[in-house]
């Protein structure tokens, strides 16, 4: 999928994003504070609410298009309820009291109404259905129908990329069942899953040679010290320890003059996060749409240039990166820019294109360090 549009609303908490329109690589630059994050974890809500998640207060309009280019819009609104300490629940968590209804929805392909919801009816391509869940989007309720579940499809296609070494390692309780269910699967089956990256890792490193090399190819042209690189299970003799763990392969790097390989477990972060974000490249099906929060986190420069090229050449995927370093902006450029700025609970993001900035990338560069919007980001109203 490729998201177009989005604005949303946190009535609970005063929050609003504005329109704004997305291209296929998008960094949101700003102060801190301003809500760049908050952008990222507005679209993760969206896709928890096509999941059937029950959240408070929220209105959301999202534009996106799906794989077979077909354009849909989806929007919708919760009821607020005041001085609850619950956010959001699952549709079996808790019972009325603590939900949040639904009170409107709305759902069009290529501009042809498909779902029309009110507080009091639900009607699915012009005819009413019978009532069902108040708490649940109709999109979740209705998510094996033809015409919408390229929705929940296109949304589970949305990855908040969170490469640090502690979120990978729930992989590793996991890997069992995944590796039988995976384990013979063609790549463009490994690619379309929702598998964590360091599973589909280990299946390419397994399975298909070939792909496992171009991505140990480019992590070696950053990280030149580095001679070889697999994925295998440690070298552990201990009954006590689960099968799993036994069993588990965990990345290996081989440098150059050194005898011994080292463990995952003593690569730096730098190192780990730029083989994740390379894999992801290579293993996420055409269509991902990845978010990145604070792209330069644990990236030396010399990752950030290599990577930063990678993600500028991919086209199959859709990428919206925060990021307030200036070496990273410097680097990517103004025409993939959206400066983000907040007065009171309003939050715009726009194209570098409205500040009149200069032509040049090192003109546009200097004229935004020097933008009050973005050094200061936030305006009381």
């Amino acid at each position: 999928m490729k998201i177009n549009q989005l604005s949303y609303y946190d009535h609970s908490r005063g929050w609003r994003l504005e329109p704004v329109q997305f291209s296929e690589f998008n960094l949101l630059v700003g102060a801190s504070g301003v809500g760049k994050t908050q952008i990222l974890q507005s679209i993760m809500t969206i896709q928890d609410i096509a999941k059937g998640q029950s959240v408070n207060g929220i209105e959301w309009d999202i534009h996106f298009i799906d794989q077979h280019k077909l354009e849909y819009r989806w929007q919708g609104k919760f009821e607020t309820k005041k001085n609850t300490p619950l956010t959001r629940i699952s549709d079996d968590e808790g019972k009325g009291e603590n939900r949040f209804k639904i009170t409107s929805e709305f759902l069009s392909k290529n501009g042809e109404t498909i779902i029309e919801r009110t507080s009091n009816e639900i009607k699915f391509k012009d005819k009413i259905l019978p009532k069902l869940s108040p708490f649940q989007s109709a999109v979740a309720i209705l998510s094996e129908e033809e015409d919408v579940s390229p929705v929940q499809d296109g949304l589970n296609k949305i990855i908040y990329s969170d490469q640090s070494r502690s979120a990978c390692a729930v992989d590793i309780i996991n890997y069992s069942p995944l590796i039988k269910k995976y384990g013979s699967s063609s790549l463009d089956k490994v690619q379309q899953s929702y598998l964590p990256i360091q599973i589909k890792l280990v299946l390419v490193y397994k399975n298909f040679p070939e792909i496992f090399n171009n991505i140990k190819e480019h992590f070696a042209e950053i990280f030149v010290q580095v001679e070889d690189l697999k994925l295998e299970p440690e070298d552990i003799n201990d009954d006590e320890l689960p099968v799993t763990l036994i069993e588990y392969p965990f990345i290996k790097i081989k440098e150059k003059g050194v005898n011994d390989w080292i463990s995952q477990d003593q690569i730096s972060s730098g190192m780990f996060r730029t083989l994740m974000h390379i894999s992801e490249l290579y293993l996420s099906a055409e269509g991902t749409v990845i978010l990145i929060d604070e792209f330069e986190n644990s990236l030396g420069v010399n990752c950030i240039d290599i990577v930063t090229e990678l993600l500028l050449e991919n086209r199959q995927l859709q990428f919206i990166l925060t990021s307030h370093h200036p070496y990273i902006i410097n680097k990517i450029g103004m025409d993939h820019w959206k400066i983000v700025t907040r007065k009171g609970g309003v939050v715009t993001a726009r194209d570098a294109k409205d500040f009149n900035l200069g032509k040049s990338k090192h003109e546009a560069f200097m004229q935004l360090m020097n933008l009050d919007a973005y050094a200061e980001g936030i305006t009381v109203e």
